[in-house]
């Protein structure tokens, strides 16, 4: 998908903004567009009712900018919990497996999530059999991977979905398919 001429506009507008409602059409439409049509953590192409995920989630945000989240460290480009800067657009698979985690425990290291916001997919995560599983290379795409549960085989799974998906050409986006590595 290739990215319309007013979104700058749009992102522009909606930044000088204190506060975001997800609710809103504007900003569904911006954080969409934004994220190129596909979920920011899985790559998923929107198919069915996708939603805005709280980057860092309004409770743990006092934490956050205190410093005091283990895992995360706060960064300075990011306006309040909820402000476009937070917002991640997320399929229903991740959007529920996250929840309101931030970080992952993987044997005695706390991880944090992958950060759509300040993060470059391809530097955490590599597509295997076909581009049907994520593999999350270690740190924090090893804890996005399992705290997400990238490759859940249940029958409402998102591994079935996203072979669906591979097999009709919609996975991975056409977009992405440039500095994708399958192994």
């Amino acid at each position: 998908m290739i990215q319309p001429p007013f979104l700058p506009s749009l992102l522009a507008e909606l930044a000088g903004q204190r506060r975001h409602s997800p609710r809103n059409a504007n900003v569904r439409l911006a954080v969409r567009l934004r994220a190129r049509d596909a979920c920011e953590y899985c790559l998923l192409p929107t198919t069915s009712h996708f939603q805005i995920d709280h980057v860092i989630p309004p409770r743990y945000w006092a934490e956050y900018a205190a410093g005091r989240l283990p895992g995360v460290r706060p960064t300075s480009r990011r306006s309040g919990p909820d402000h476009l800067d937070n917002f991640a657009w997320c399929c229903p698979f991740c959007h529920t497996a996250k929840g309101q985690q931030v970080a992952h425990r993987i044997g005695r290291r706390t991880n944090r999530l992958f950060d759509p916001r300040r993060d470059h997919w391809p530097e955490y995560f590599i597509l295997v059999d076909d581009y049907r599983c994520i593999v999350g290379l270690p740190g924090i795409g090893q804890a996005t991977e399992q705290g997400l549960r990238f490759n859940d085989s249940r029958l409402a799974g998102p591994l079935g979905t996203r072979h669906d998906a591979v097999l009709v050409g919609r996975y991975p986006p056409h977009w992405a398919r440039g500095w994708l590595v399958s192994a």
